[in-house]
């Protein structure tokens, strides 16, 4: 069943209050289960408030449940949750639709039909366990544990933990994340030697200049973005925003520097060039804690090229101008900018990264930090301490495990790749059809959904289609999970526990609680504990993988570790930055409790912990490269490569998409970006706050703000200049056909200054196929036409990097 934007509207005209349950002949727009109707229609009207902590994007928001005789009803921000302090997001702000989602799975469910058929039947936990825990156990016993796999999506803290904990335990190396981050954690592996992201002090920063990191929309917390954001005619702190399209970012920038997409690693190096030529970066740092900015001779008496000598040959203003379209005038400008406006920051995400460039492009923003010396200072780039959760100590392995544990990954090439790459559908995908290096016969699927996500889908969907068990623990069928075996479902997380720590970029230590704000209303289980069950079925030292007997068990046991440190604070009232600096100073601590029972109730009804006071820390232990400073040039990657034997060297460099060659290989540089002839734009992919990844599509209110900006609701369009549309004679608001080398979609145009010229933009999120009635059928997945290509050294699917023409339909043949 699919619902249109006209029956919407009109149910939603009639909404009020409590309407919103579906008790007044609202279904379908939202299923509520009988006994729940009759506790809101005769229970006695008692109002409570709950803490938890919103999971429909990886933000980690504290949200405040309002509660109706323990029914949720709607929501707000927690103004006590230090990441968010109040504020929630318009996806956060739906989260009760998403409870009362009428297509959720309701209990698990065994496969029919063939994938996308919607033949499903219903099945006992027992059953599922039954035969799950069977091919488990036989694929132990014939010594092939390691032909079991795990996808994840980007779950982080506890729940990677403890997936990891049953894959070590029971003996495969495959589990893999498709994860979006990729490119960031490989540069800062090459550029300080561990692949930890910073947080950026943009607070205290004078200006901030974002390459491509449309932090306000589609950064890794949009909200807390917002907050510190809102900070900044008072801090008098100016952004610079850089990117191919006039975003959510860029209109609330001081200034926004249109750029052609794949470029934005030249231009960085181009503002180098004027930091360096004009002598504005901090020398003393450059001297002290870096490796390689000036030439340099190795051990064996080498002469090699530095960091310095290679920007001022080969990134002057007038060539980076013909790189990237930004006017040699502007270069000057932002580089004086920036090197003059101390402190200031630089920093890049999305756009910049989702090219076949991209991990260099990050190197090359690195350098930037580090010619303003920004590491660990005030207005600067700096690293939170991990939160101090009690050690479980290693997963406990058997000899089967152990040898198991020693097989080549499947998510990864076979033959000449660098170790920077963490998974890649293309490489799993390619495994997994070829048989190597071994086949794959069971996979869980946790969180994601890569098969509308990745560029690779057809691949990806032949490999699924072979794999003989795949298991799903999706909630919300989606277009990955149609291809599950079994469906086992999670619950929804205002039914579950969970821990959301250190989320990206978040510039201090905390914790938030995800707890139960009322019982599930399905037969559903948390997939921690299917994965703890499924343990105790397996055969030898599996069922000790986890030294707790229930997952909310397991989380209580690792915060007694935050409870036993005796740091940082619950996050309540009147616990500020500040307060917690003055009593540390004085050697106290702001809450004292007579037992954990008493730390663990405070916690819960406040559903978070935080330590803004940062632990003091050397720069040299910052960065485990091997010369124990930040390298320009990555003695990490010449390792890499010279541990490749000789006569592979070569393809290794060509599969990292380098064709630099000499020492400007291991240095921060642009690799041009290839373009077709005959398909003279750009395609773009971006992602808007109202649907995200694709996620808050299956929510109507979504669907009805996604493209409001646009006037294009429940549906995409696509974004082009004034002068590219004049060109290929497209008018507003017409029906265009976009065309790759892969497909072709049918989609309005939105002719706007506000993207580049030659470039056309496609929002993503809409086009599904799957994922309930209010996803299917509305709009065009863009990534459905994206070239197959990718980052060669972090394995990142390159979702910019695609050439393709326009026509208004009618007009004229391609």
């Amino acid at each position: 069943m699919e619902i249109r934007r006209r029956e919407f509207l009109k149910i939603a005209a009639g909404m009020t209050g409590g309407a919103l349950l579906g008790s007044h002949g609202l279904d379908p727009m939202f299923a509520v289960p009988k006994e729940v109707i009759e506790r809101m229609k005769f229970g006695p009207r008692v109002e409570t408030w709950k803490n938890t902590t919103c999971r429909l994007c990886p933000g980690g928001c504290g949200m405040s449940v309002r509660l109706i005789d323990d029914v949720p009803i709607s929501v707000k921000g927690n103004p006590l949750n230090p990441v968010n302090r109040g504020g929630l997001c318009p996806l956060g702000l739906n989260a009760v639709h998403s409870l009362y989602h009428p297509d959720r799975v309701q209990g698990p469910l065994i496969r029919k039909g063939s994938p996308g058929s919607g033949s499903w039947e219903k099945t006992s936990w027992q059953e599922a366990f039954k035969v799950i825990s069977g091919k488990l156990n036989q694929l132990r016993q014939e010594g092939k544990s390691q032909h079991v796999a795990f996808l994840g999506s980007d779950e982080y803290g506890f729940m990677r933990d403890h997936i990891q904990r049953f894959a070590a335990s029971y003996g495969t190396p495959n589990y893999f994340l498709y994860s979006k981050d990729s490119n960031k954690r490989a540069a800062n592996f090459l550029s300080h030697g561990n692949r930890r992201a910073p947080a950026y002090d943009i607070v205290n920063s004078k200006l901030v200049v974002t390459f491509g990191a449309n932090i306000l929309e589609e950064g890794p917390s949009p909200v807390y973005y917002t907050k510190l954001y809102s900070h900044h005619n008072e801090q008098q702190t100016r952004y610079i925003h850089i990117d191919s399209r006039l975003n959510l970012t860029a209109a609330n920038a001081d200034r926004w520097i249109s750029i052609r997409p794949g470029t934005y690693g030249a231009l960085a190096l181009g503002v180098a060039y004027v930091l360096i030529r004009e002598e504005l970066y901090d020398q003393d740092f450059v001297r002290a804690h870096t490796h390689g900015f000036d030439d340099w001779m190795d051990a064996r008496g080498r002469r090699h090229v530095g960091f310095k000598s290679t920007v001022l040959s080969d990134y002057y203003p007038e060539r980076v101008q013909e790189f990237t379209g930004v006017p040699s005038s502007v270069i000057l400008e932002l580089g004086r900018e920036l090197g003059n406006s101390r402190p200031s920051v630089a920093l890049c995400d999305q756009a910049a990264l989702n090219h076949t460039n991209g991990t260099l492009t990050a190197t090359a923003v690195n350098a930037l930090n580090a010619l303003l010396g920004n590491y660990e200072k005030e207005g600067g780039v700096y690293f939170v301490d991990e939160p101090p959760f009690a050690s479980f100590g290693a997963a406990p392995m058997d000899g089967r495990s152990a040898q198991a544990m020693t097989q080549p990954r499947v998510g990864m090439p076979v033959e000449a790749f660098l170790p920077l790459q963490e998974c890649s559908v293309k490489s799993f995908s390619e495994n997994v059809l070829s048989g190597r290096p071994y086949p794959i016969d069971v996979l869980f699927l946790y969180g994601g959904n890569p098969l509308f996500q990745s560029v690779h889908h057809k691949k990806f969907a032949q490999a699924l289609q072979k794999i003989p068990m795949v298991i799903s623990f999706d909630s919300l069928l989606t277009e990955t999970g149609e291809f599950a075996h079994y469906v086992l479902p999670d619950h929804h997380f205002f039914e579950a526990w969970d821990i959301v720590s250190n989320v990206e970029n978040v510039g201090f230590t905390h914790v938030a609680i995800q707890q139960p704000v009322m019982a599930p209303m399905y037969d559903t289980r948390a997939t921690g504990d299917v994965l703890i069950e499924l343990a105790r079925l397996a055969e030898g030292r599996v069922a000790a993988s986890f030294p707790y007997g229930s997952y909310d068990e397991g989380i209580r046991r690792a915060l007694r570790g935050v409870f036993e440190s005796g740091s940082g604070a619950i996050a309540s009232e009147g616990v500020g930055s500040r307060w917690l600096e003055f009593l540390k100073q004085r050697g106290w601590r702001i809450d004292r409790y007579s037992s954990f029972e008493e730390f663990w109730d405070r916690l819960t009804r406040y559903a978070g912990w935080w330590n803004p006071i940062r632990s003091k820390k050397h720069l040299r232990s910052l960065f485990q490269t091997p010369s124990g400073k930040f390298e320009f040039y990555s003695q990490t990657l010449e390792n890499m490569i010279q541990a490749i034997p000789t006569e592979s060297r070569d393809k290794a460099l060509r599969r990292a998409g380098i064709s630099a060659g000499g020492d400007t290989a291991f240095l921060p540089h642009y690799e041009p970006v290839s373009g077709e002839s005959d398909l003279p734009l750009s395609m773009i992919t971006y992602q808007s706050m109202s649907v995200g990844d694709g996620r808050g599509a299956t929510l109507p209110m979504m669907q009805e703000l996604f493209g409001h900006a646009v006037n294009r609701h429940w549906d995409s369009w696509a974004e082009i200049h004034p002068l590219t549309a004049q060109q290929y004679l497209v008018k507003d608001g017409e029906w265009i056909l976009v065309q790759s080398s892969e497909g072709t979609l049918r989609i309005r145009s939105k002719v706007t200054e506000g993207v580049m010229p030659n470039v056309v933009a496609i929002p993503f999120g809409l086009g599904h196929t799957s994922g309930g009635r209010y996803a299917r059928g509305h709009g065009v997945n863009p990534h459905s036409i994206l070239e197959g290509k990718e980052d060669g050294l972090s394995g990142r699917e390159a979702i910019q990097a695609t050439r393709v023409r326009v026509v208004a339909e009618g007009r004229s043949e391609f």
